[in-house]
This record gives C-alpha cells, sequence and structure tokens, in this order.
C-alpha cells in the first residue's frame, strides 16, 4: 500500500457547535484504490484521513480525552442530543472525543510506521487545541478494538518517544485479537460458503493478513505473534505483557446459538474466546483491572435477531464511570 503522502490531498478544516459542545474537524480527501484480493477487481476506496475532535465546550478543559481508531469519518448529527451513544456518555462526564482515521477503511495498524503515525498526530492533535497530558481512554468495536488494543501496546513500549500520551484504560467490544486463530476462522468461513459476507470477509482478512506478514501462521508464526495484540498459545500472550498494568474491559455477548443459525460458525469462530483468553492471561499476569463484561439478551434487536456484533451492549454511561474511576487508582 502506497504511503499517504504519494496522494494528492484536500485538507477539510472545520470548526462548529453544538449546544455546549465544539468539534473540530480536519480530513484529507485520499485517494486510489486498496487491494483486498488476489484478483485485480476486488479493491475498494481509500477514504478521508483526519480527525474529529469533540470538546465539552470551549471553557473547561475536559478531565480526559477518549480516542477511537474509526474507520471512517463519524457523523456527528447527534452531538449533544439525547442519543444514548459513547460521545455523548463522555461528553456528559467532561472528557473530550477524538476520532481519528488512517484513511484505510480496513486498517488493521499492521505495522510500526502507521502506529508512529497515529501516535503523532494525537499528539500535534493535543498540542494545536492546548490538551496538554491529558489521560487517554481508548475504545473500538470489532476491528476497531484491535486497533485500540494495538495503539495501547504500541504506547507502551515507545514511551519514550511519547511521554505525554498515558494510556489510562482500554475497552474493547467484540474484538478480534489472536490473529492465529482469526486466521482459522476466517479460512473455514471463506471455505464453507455459509454466508455470502462471511465468506467474502474470510477472503479479505485471509488476503491481508498474508500480505502484511507474509504468509500464513504456520508460514510465519512469529510474524503472527509479533502483529497480534494477544496470542493464546504465545508466552505471556506475546503482546500482552505489554498491558499488564493497563486497566482493560472487554465487551461481549456469546450468543453461540445465533453464530450456528446464522453464520455456521461456533466458539472457535467467535471474538468471545480471544477477550475472554487475554482477560485472564492478564489477571495472571497481576491485572486486577482487567474485566470480561458478558452479556445475555441484551443487544438492540435481539427479539428480531440481531447480531451479536454489536456496540448496543454496552452500557456507555456506566462504561465511562468506569474509565473515570480508573483516574483515581
Amino acid at each position: 500500500m502506497k504511503p499517504a503522502s504519494l496522494f494528492t490531498a484536500m485538507i477539510l478544516l472545520s470548526i462548529a457547535t453544538c449546544q455546549s459542545q465544539v468539534i473540530f474537524e480536519q480530513y484529507e480527501q485520499m485517494k486510489g484504490l486498496l487491494r483486498i484480493g488476489p484478483e485485480p477487481q476486488r479493491q475498494i476506496h481509500l477514504v478521508d484521513k483526519g480527525y474529529t475532535l469533540i470538546l465539552p465546550d470551549s471553557i473547561r478543559k475536559p478531565v480526559a480525552i477518549l480516542i477511537l481508531p474509526d474507520a471512517r469519518k463519524v457523523n456527528t448529527t447527534g452531538i449533544g442530543k439525547k442519543e444514548d451513544n459513547i460521545d455523548n456518555a463522555a461528553l456528559a462526564r467532561n472528557v473530550g472525543v477524538l476520532h481519528i482515521t488512517t484513511g484505510n477503511p480496513l486498517d488493521f495498524y499492521f505495522h510500526d510506521s502507521t502506529l508512529h503515525d497515529v501516535a503523532s498526530r494525537i499528539e500535534s492533535i493535543f498540542e494545536q487545541h492546548l490538551l496538554g497530558t491529558s489521560p487517554l481512554f481508548l475504545a473500538g468495536l470489532s476491528l476497531a478494538g484491535t486497533r485500540a488494543l494495538k495503539l495501547a501496546v504500541y504506547l507502551a513500549k515507545n514511551r519514550k518517544f511519547f511521554p505525554g500520551l498515558n494510556t489510562e484504560a482500554v475497552a474493547i467490544v467484540d474484538a478480534p485479537l489472536d490473529m492465529v486463530r482469526f486466521w482459522d476462522a476466517e479460512v473455514r468461513a471463506a471455505r464453507i460458503e455459509f454466508h455470502d459476507a462471511a465468506a467474502d470477509e474470510g477472503q479479505w482478512v485471509t488476503y491481508l493478513l498474508r500480505q502484511n506478514l507474509g504468509g500464513s501462521p504456520d508460514e510465519k508464526p512469529e510474524a503472527y505473534v509479533r502483529y497480534s495484540p494477544f496470542v493464546h498459545s504465545a508466552q505471556k500472550g506475546g503482546n500482552a505483557m505489554y498491558l499488564r498494568d493497563v486497566p482493560l474491559r472487554a465487551y461481549h455477548e456469546p450468543d453461540v446459538n445465533w453464530w450456528i443459525d446464522n453464520r455456521r460458525k461456533d466458539y472457535y469462530s467467535m471474538n468471545s474466546i480471544d477477550m475472554a483468553s487475554l482477560v485472564n492471561e492478564l489477571r495472571l499476569q497481576g491485572n486486577t483491572h482487567a474485566e470480561l463484561v458478558t452479556t445475555h439478551a441484551k443487544r438492540e434487536g435481539f427479539a428480531e435477531g440481531s447480531s451479536p456484533h454489536t456496540w448496543s451492549i454496552v452500557d456507555n454511561a456506566e462504561l465511562m464511570g468506569w474509565f473515570l474511576s480508573q483516574l483515581q487508582n
């Protein structure tokens, strides 16, 4: 994939107010395509690279900043209204929110250069908006949760380069973590072809893993351990050792019957297995602030058969209370 600097970019900067909130946006329109399969036609467009920063108001300094490593530019329509979402829950507790994108909608944060760029941009955003060394919370659903943990690991390993970026806590929602397990699950989904979207995901996930990590887990086991936020079979969980001092919550609703009925997937194919194993490993390493939050029939649309792969299982206000409680520990 070509670096963003090779693309012609248009900088879009806007400042808006929404009730008492202040929203800053700056994006570059990325040009080009991302290859997601061996066939020439399997390509997708890159998206805007940039950030949306939402501050509680223009006067008070926020007590912390919640960072969400998104796939695409966020829609701010519901900001400041009564919708139950993570942004409004954060703003209600004087926590600012930073949505940040790389321009790659399927970014796994494979490379240190990507992580360095994201960390450097966060540092620059903090300087530009006079946020000082505000405590950081990281969160994300699915692949965004993978990115959140990758960023937490990177910042822990590179404190001397980013001393002002201190991760106070992380929350992930149904995120794939162990890419050895994930590879096997996606190979199977592509092979059985029970559900079109699941089979397609199996194809592009395994293609991107192979292209960026040099092969399959059998061919390049060390690369998978180096990359994955957590690997069950690796000593101390691989990169999990860098999270032993980071408070962490992992949310999931392990409705295995839904997965069997709708995707012909089982426990081996669910992200729940990664998150439970990570929490267990962190507890073994002495992290008493690692928690697995398991829900049942809580997700929005459960009665209508909605997927358990959703943020709607999270009590956003309670999560923000947990985030803030970590500042006193």
